[in-house]
């Protein structure tokens, strides 16, 4: 069994995120991820894709809910709980 990578996980979310226009990307033939203005200057064709539900299936996967407002509240609190605490060791 393959171990996950949260790393690669999150920076591919965040890359997709960073190129949605209100949670949608255009994807090209090559499911390559494009931004509206990246299709049109390359005169692309593309298909809208729903970035949000991709994504929320990917961590979904991995045991994370990341649809649930709740998880998501506490997950940045436990973040930043422990880069609070990991500052105060240093």
């Amino acid at each position: 069994m393959e171990k996950m990578n949260w790393n690669n996980i999150i920076d591919k979310s965040l890359s997709i995120l960073n190129k949605s226009d209100k949670g949608y990307v255009m994807m090209d033939m090559y499911q390559n991820i494009l931004t509206p203005e990246e299709a049109a200057f390359n005169k692309v064709s593309v298909i809208p894709y729903n970035a949000l539900k991709f994504i929320q299936t990917q961590f979904s996967q991995l045991g994370l809910d990341i649809s649930d407002k709740a998880v998501r509240i506490k997950l940045l609190a436990l973040l930043e709980e422990y880069d609070r605490l990991l500052s105060l060791r240093q």
